[in-house]
């Protein structure tokens, strides 16, 4: 008798048959993005108010190069959040839910958020 439970799977498992879905991987990376903003508010509030202080403390926030690149970690996370979510906002409106529209608009997605990454990184860096 087959059994209808489901089955708990290890993560590496879990891994190998999600990576092979550019929509499940949009998913995964969205949550994951999610959580890293969520981490690095605090972090980029207590960024803001050194760079407020004082003429000293906005010069010495923008010349470390260790908190632009945590900066630019928060900007990187933002813009990927934001092109996911609205992929996923337009998936929800009944848009790209056959499998192959799905999975165009999941790599169109990611070349538009991988443009703005390297965007960021060359606003916030140099």
């Amino acid at each position: 008798m087959k059994s209808n439970r489901p089955i708990n799977l290890p993560l590496s498992q879990v891994i190998a048959v999600n990576s092979k879905s550019p929509i499940a991987m949009a998913s995964i990376l969205h949550r994951v993005s999610g959580i890293v903003l969520f981490l690095l508010v605090p972090v980029m509030l207590c960024i803001l108010q050194t760079s407020l202080t004082s003429q000293e403390g906005f010069d010495a926030v923008f010349e470390n190069v260790a908190l632009r690149f945590v900066a630019w970690i928060f900007v990187a996370a933002t813009a990927y959040h934001f092109v996911m979510g609205i992929k996923h906002l337009l998936a929800d409106l009944g848009m790209n839910e056959e499998f192959n529209s799905g999975r165009t608009a999941a790599v169109i997605s990611f070349v538009i958020a991988a443009v703005l990454i390297v965007a960021s990184f060359v606003w916030v860096m140099f």
